[in-house]
């Protein structure tokens, strides 16, 4: 089925993606006023239709940090019949072209880093690096996939016109194998649900670390909530930690057959985009 990515900053536009957003998460949208002044104010939301019926959506808006402007994504909603076939991809492309064209440099937004397919397509699939946790972000959620669980964050960042220094193709199989320290397991109990297994961190030398995820996260959830609150504070504590340490997070890999995602954390000051070095 074709489908189109464009501009939405009409009303009818606005209240069809407003229909779609509480269809998702099934909680009161974003009000039409709000989303309709951050669209006539240097802001930026866009959606992707089929047959003309809104399908998927990406909103956005500026933001400003230490002297920097940035676009600030601060959400992105699927219909369920359309996720797992790369349209999230081609909304954070058509994301990227639109902000460069506007002015747009860096596009930063959080998501929740126990969500495999988030982090997967954010770290492995865009470049993007994630450069800070934020404990409980929102505060308490109410909706289908952030109730019962502290609302964790990772704050990613997207350079779009500079590029890291390091390797590029951070998962391929010989170089994880060869250089990278396992940090965090996922050991599966007999029940089949994955448990988080923290290892030795030490005075590591090695220049890659791995960091599992269960990659189904919301289905461990549903059948074991306490086990999801383990994973959601092994992975807090770990995280901050690292970065902390001066690592951040710049790839993900998933093996075929692997009930988990690994997260691939680099040291920052062989990582970060060096000031004027382009594309």
């Amino acid at each position: 089925m074709p489908l189109s990515l464009q501009i939405l900053e009409t009303i009818e536009q606005l209240t069809e993606m407003a229909r779609l957003e509480e269809e998702i998460w099934g909680t009161a949208p974003v009000p039409l006023h709000q989303t309709l002044t951050v669209a006539k104010n240097g802001g930026m939301i866009i959606g992707a239709y089929a047959d003309g019926n809104l399908v998927g959506f990406v909103y956005s808006f500026p933001g400003f940090r230490n002297g920097e402007v940035y676009l600030c994504s601060h959400m992105m909603g699927i219909a369920e019949s359309f996720r797992d076939r790369g349209l999230g991809y081609r909304l954070k492309m058509k994301q990227a072209e639109e902000a460069r064209r506007r002015g747009y440099r860096i596009i930063r937004w959080t998501y929740d880093p126990l969500q495999s397919r988030n982090g997967y397509l954010n770290l492995a699939k865009l470049g993007a690096v994630g450069v800070e946790y934020v404990e409980n972000c929102y505060g308490e959620m109410n909706d289908a996939l952030n109730a019962q669980l502290p609302s964790d964050r990772f704050i990613v960042e997207w350079r779009l016109d500079e590029r890291p220094t390091g390797e590029r193709n951070l998962a391929k199989t010989d170089l994880l194998k060869d250089r990278s320290l396992t940090v965090l397991e996922a050991d599966q109990r007999a029940d089949g649900l994955l448990r988080p297994v923290p290892r030795d961190i030490g005075e590591t030398a090695a220049p890659l670390l791995l960091a599992a995820v269960p990659l189904d996260f919301p289905q461990l959830k549903e059948r074991d909530l306490a086990l999801a609150l383990e994973w959601r504070l092994a992975t807090r504590a770990l995280f901050q930690r690292l970065l902390a340490e001066g690592w951040i997070a710049a790839g993900a890999v998933r093996r075929s057959g692997e009930p988990a995602m690994h997260y691939i954390w680099v040291r920052r000051n062989e990582w970060l985009p060096q000031k004027g070095e382009k594309e």
